[in-house]
């Protein structure tokens, strides 16, 4: 990182916010390799102007992180989160907020419901399925997941629930790295749980995955039932919960532990390179039997 220059692009449309910005970064002090960059503009219009002066200049985006965070359902369309994600090098991390979306889809006005299609990526169609179904934020939620999912590898979301459990937004992650998506999950698990909010992470939406206690045990059994009657090396395994679930790498090897500790899977004492496997370890290269 320190070889490396890192660019900071801060954007808000109001000029007192973007004051005020500017006068927090000032007390901070930085590496010199960080450039720290506050813009008064709309997100949409900063964006598209970069990517088409990159276009126009034949160069390709560098690796980005963008965190998307409209205020509302406005000035984050998805043919431009489609167009930062064709970049393979760049993550998008997105608030939406469902509760807007919902209130908004069907509006009068047809400029707000055109708004959430953009949003969204979204068809008249599809958002008339989604006001049909019997659960409308659980719908939405699985629209927006759906059309990220053509574009980037690893889709994970984030839910956020206020005091009454009702669901005010999701946050979304969508990349093509798998060593981005693993750090964005262990991140996630990372969260205060207590703080007067409900998180989770559902990959199966029948399935929640509670933040607030070891899943270990639970992950035990998906991984047995999952692997039954196979044989496969330990970094296959961890590879799978890693990319495929809502778990991270410490999970999956504190389940293996569990099922060899019950003797519900049997491991070979050598690795695939003739060395000793150290009891209750998973390195890569270890015969796992289940």
């Amino acid at each position: 990182m320190a070889n490396s220059d890192v660019n900071f692009l801060f954007i808000d449309e109001r000029q007192d916010r973007i004051d005020h910005l500017k006068s927090e970064l000032n007390l901070l002090n930085p590496p010199n390799n960080f450039h720290l960059d506050s813009r008064v503009n709309e997100f949409e219009n900063t964006l598209t102007q970069i990517l088409d002066n990159l276009d126009q200049r034949g160069r390709q985006l560098a690796p980005t992180f963008a965190f998307i965070d409209p205020f509302g359902f406005k000035g984050a369309s998805f043919a431009l989160t489609r167009r930062l994600l064709n970049n393979q090098s760049t993550e998008v991390f997105i608030n939406i907020m469902v509760n807007y979306v919902n209130r908004f889809a069907t509006h009068p006005d047809s400029t707000d419901r055109d708004h959430v299609k953009n949003l969204l990526g979204a068809t008249d169609e599809e958002i008339n399925n989604v006001v049909s179904s019997s659960d409308r934020i659980l719908a939405f939620r699985q629209l927006y997941q759906s059309k990220l999912r053509q574009y980037a590898r690893f889709v994970r979301f984030f839910e956020m629930r206020d005091y009454n459990n009702n669901v005010i937004y999701y946050l979304f992650f969508a990349g093509n790295h798998p060593r981005g998506h693993a750090k964005m999950k262990e991140a996630f698990w990372k969260v205060d749980s207590q703080g007067g909010f409900r998180f989770s992470d559902r990959t199966d939406p029948n399935q929640p995955v509670l933040f607030e206690i070891d899943p270990s045990t639970a992950l035990a059994l998906e991984i047995k039932k999952h692997f039954a009657g196979t044989t496969k090396w330990s970094e296959e395994v961890i590879n799978y919960i890693v990319d495929e679930t809502a778990y991270t790498e410490s999970h999956c090897k504190r389940a293996l532990i569990h099922l060899e500790s019950n003797s519900e899977i049997s491991v070979e004492e050598n690795k695939n390179d003739g060395s000793k496997r150290r009891k209750a370890t998973f390195p890569d290269g270890v015969v796992i039997h289940f």
